[in-house]
């Protein structure tokens, strides 16, 4: 065995041993979607639900503000048991002014103005303290545009104390508006409609995803609020409530409407911001998840790999320029190229069950054949 042979083999055992493990959680989740059913959460007399505290963090984002208060006005829930909050996160454009239009004359509603940007999570928690109202404290994106019957749905998986966090679906708009479009929305509809389903469905801690998501304020109290110094508070929250014995759902008839990046420049934007959360999240979180003997060993697991973020992506790059030399250098590789294939190939497995499941319309198949290019 050649000194290149045998560096290959060193980079190989670990690689192909971390692609393996995500391709095993990647089919358990796809058969868990085709094969399990999920819970029913009815809804019950408007006089049993909780007080819904709405939170909108807002900075820079003017034209974005009048779309989102006519979807914010339409939320159907009694409004004696509903308040509204805009917040102005410091914002240098026309925000302030726009959530101050959308707010006026409506009752239920308020304006929070900060007079410097201190980030969502901080933004969040200064809400929190200025208004106490709100047993459920429902987080939503300005550029979002939630469902009518959106609240309604989400406050019944609060029936169960245990529940501490849940996450609605987020759709998408602009699915097949350029290449950057497409792929931005094939990912997030396989990390919900296969991932976060899947492990909803198992019991494994589907993440919240920051925006059309509801949050328990006792247990939000409890666990520290939003933690400030947080770059990605939704999924630090995740493994928070976890870590602590609460549970999070994924509520995949809870609906948003959200426009994915049209670039790609903006979709790299978007994923180093969220790779950057991760990271931060599995620095502060991995220890103590290791620690805690009162998680099941299936749920200590998953935990650790979601924080691991976009580190099977790395591998599947370097399996990729490993098989690509394999093939130009014969015999590179002493492992049977076979391996390498079944890492590359087994991602998509998972894109075909849901495109059948979802019967998803043929302008998002005959754009498939890009999605290895991408």
């Amino acid at each position: 065995m050649t000194l290149v042979q045998k560096l290959a083999r060193y980079i190989s055992i670990p690689i192909l041993t971390v692609l393996f493990i995500f391709n095993l959680r990647r089919i358990l989740f796809t058969l868990a979607i085709l094969f399990t059913a999920r819970k029913n959460y009815r809804s019950e007399n408007p006089a049993d639900f909780p007080d819904v505290l709405v939170l909108v963090p807002c900075r820079n984002e003017d034209a974005m503000i009048p779309g989102l208060g006519q979807a914010v006005a339409r939320l159907d829930y009694p409004r004696e048991k509903l308040q509204i909050v805009l917040i102005n996160d410091g914002s240098t454009d026309e925000t302030g002014k726009r959530i101050e239009q959308q707010a006026n004359g409506r009752p239920g509603w308020s304006v929070l103005n900060l007079t410097k940007s201190i980030g969502k999570a901080s933004a969040l928690n200064s809400a929190l303290a200025r208004f106490s109202f709100g047993e459920i404290i429902y987080v939503l994106d300005s550029d979002h545009r939630p469902e009518p019957d959106t609240l309604v749905k989400i406050v019944r998986y609060f029936d169960d104390p245990r529940v501490a966090g849940v996450t609605g679906y987020t759709k998408v708009i602009n699915p097949t508006g350029s290449l950057s479009a497409y792929y931005a929305t094939l990912e997030s509809y396989v990390n919900q409609l296969v991932t976060m389903r899947g492990k909803d469905r198992l019991g494994l801690a589907p993440a919240l995803l920051g925006s059309n998501c509801a949050y328990r304020r006792t247990a939000l109290v409890e666990c520290g609020t939003f933690r400030k110094d947080a770059f990605s508070e939704d999924s630090d929250l995740t493994v928070t409530f976890n870590n602590r014995g609460y549970h999070t759902h994924f509520a995949e008839e809870v609906v948003s409407w959200q426009q994915v990046p049209q670039t790609i420049h903006g979709y790299l934007k978007q994923h180093i911001r969220w790779g950057r959360g991760l990271n931060d999240v599995a620095r502060i979180h991995i220890p103590e998840v290791i620690r805690n003997r009162d998680l099941s060993v299936p749920l200590r697991l998953e935990l650790l790999l979601f924080m691991a973020g976009y580190f099977d992506r790395i591998a599947l790059i370097v399996v990729g320029v490993i098989s690509f030399l394999d093939l130009i250098f014969k015999g590179l590789s002493p492992f049977p190229r076979k391996w390498f294939y079944f890492v590359l190939v087994t991602p998509s497995l998972p894109i075909l069950a849901l495109f059948f499941k979802e019967r998803f319309p043929l302008a998002m198949w005959v754009r498939l054949p890009l999605v290895p290019v991408f």
